[in-house]
């Protein structure tokens, strides 16, 4: 028990704290915080630095906001914690280090110390920026491949509106942004000759043009946030990180391209992402059933019925939501509103399992199958496992076996559920064990409690027998000995 904790102590004890998101990095914990971040800003500092304090403020404005986009900034005494100061070469203070792959390149801030220059030193480091296009027909070809990209048409380097452009390139590295200093462009794309950036999106009517005659900072970050969520996108691996590793609510719909109903569907949906506010972050995808991702899509989605079909995604894709009426107008409409709000008819991952074994007195459960079963007002005894693990595997006849047993002296039901291949609505255990619940309907439940993927043969019918509502027609419907 001592040192359980203790060692939970030094767990805790080696964390880096933060404070006012700055991470508070220091010998004990400097390795721990190098492995877990593979790029990290550092703020080194001595306490009795006069500028140091005064930077300080700045830092904690960079922090802030660098942690809202998923980055980590940390600080460290480097009078007390010489060693780490030395990792980085760092000789004065105050200092602002750029850490790469754990800790093992880096780079140092030079630079007006303010929190807008730290954040965009750091951005400059790690994003290329934009690109030139020198032909026409470059241009053309890349507004082609891009699903989105900016475009500067400027009369040269010294431009003063470019250079701000320029700069902001280097802070979003997840978007395209080209320019050109051809003279004729934007009279050869379309444009007036005032017309200096736009945005083009692909599934878009025309591209959107920066208004504002000058190019301010505040003016031209507005129209890049703007317009950087487009409003139908196709399934990639870039849309797959946003929906299931950054969090972004998402509609998605599936369609077989080769059918008049399916493009009805997308042109529907493609109209409302037209008239949806930017404001909402709210992603449109369409996914064609020969996309080559489909097959990871659906793994997430499980099965469904055809296509078109169209499902809100929350929550790193573990909230589903169903879209079930005609694809008018007025029907998406009402979906969104509910998705937005989570009153959408709810749908789980549901993937059928072909498995004769079982078939005679074992129900193979899948997602939507699953409501209809706990919703009975019959006995059932449901047996939850993991198709990946060896040991639930082969506990599966012997489950078998007892439900055979059962059967032959009494009412009760028997299933088993996949949880890596469906979902199901009231379950969230982890499955490093087996689970076994028995139902008693209105969605009443008992739990059957063990600590090993051993089946105890004796003590599961004991439990049945137990907290069953039905009767038992053998000798043994009063033995309730419990075989721990």
């Amino acid at each position: 028990m001592f040192y359980q904790l203790a060692f939970s102590i030094f767990i805790i004890y080696t964390q880096a704290k933060e404070e006012n998101d700055l991470h508070v990095v220091f010998d004990k914990n400097s390795k721990q915080f190098f492995e877990k971040n593979e790029i990290s800003m550092i703020f080194f500092y001595t306490p009795q630095c006069g500028h140091c304090e005064r930077f300080q403020p700045e830092v904690e404005k960079a922090a802030k906001q660098l942690k809202e986009e998923g980055f980590v900034f940390a600080k460290v005494d480097g009078h007390n914690y010489k060693d780490i100061a030395k990792q980085f070469e760092v000789n004065g203070f105050p200092s602002v280090i750029l850490s790469q792959d754990h800790g093992k390149k880096y780079k140092k801030f030079e630079g007006p110390r303010t929190s807008d220059s730290v954040i965009m030193w750091m951005y400059e480091q790690l994003n290329e920026g934009t690109k030139e296009l020198k032909t026409i027909q470059q241009i053309k070809d890349q507004i082609s491949k891009s699903q989105l990209m900016y475009l500067y048409m400027a009369q040269n380097d010294e431009d003063r509106g470019f250079r701000r452009y320029k700069d902001y390139s280097h802070a979003y590295g997840n978007l395209e942004f080209y320019h050109t200093f051809l003279e004729n462009a934007q009279q050869e794309l379309g444009f007036s000759p005032t017309d200096s950036l736009v945005a083009y999106k692909k599934y878009d009517k025309s591209p959107v043009v920066y208004q504002p005659k000058q190019i301010k900072v505040s003016d031209l970050k507005a129209f890049i946030e703007t317009n950087q969520f487009q409003r139908l996108h196709e399934y990639n691996e870039d849309i797959a990180k946003k929906i299931f590793k950054q969090d972004r609510s998402t509609l998605i719909l599936l369609i077989d391209e080769t059918q008049m109903k399916d493009r009805n569907a997308h042109d529907a949906l493609k109209s409302i992402s037209l008239d949806h506010p930017h404001e909402d972050h709210l992603l449109f995808v369409k996914c064609s059933i020969t996309n080559q991702l489909f097959p990871e899509l659906q793994k997430q989605i499980g099965d469904f019925t055809g296509t078109p079909a169209l499902f809100g995604l929350q929550k790193y894709g573990v909230y589903k939501y169903k879209f079930n009426q005609a694809f008018t107008k007025q029907n998406l409409d009402q979906f969104i509103l509910d998705f937005k709000n989570g009153k959408a008819p709810k749908h789980y991952k549901s993937q059928k399992l072909d498995n004769s074994f079982y078939s005679e007195n074992v129900e193979i459960l899948t997602g939507n199958s699953y409501q209809k079963v706990i919703n009975s007002s019959e006995d059932w005894v449901i047996f939850y496992y993991n198709s990946f693990d060896s040991e639930h595997l082969s506990l599966l006849k012997e489950f078998a076996e007892i439900s055979k047993f059962i059967s032959q002296i009494s009412k009760v039901k028997f299933a088993i559920a996949d949880v890596t291949q469906n979902e199901f609505s009231d379950f969230s255990d982890p499955t490093d064990i087996y689970k076994i619940r028995l139902y008693k309907g209105n969605k009443s439940y008992t739990k059957f409690i063990q600590k090993v993927n051993i089946i105890q043969r004796e003590r599961l019918i004991n439990f049945i027998k137990e907290h069953s509502n039905h009767e038992f027609n053998d000798d043994r419907k009063n033995n309730h000995r419990d075989d721990l």
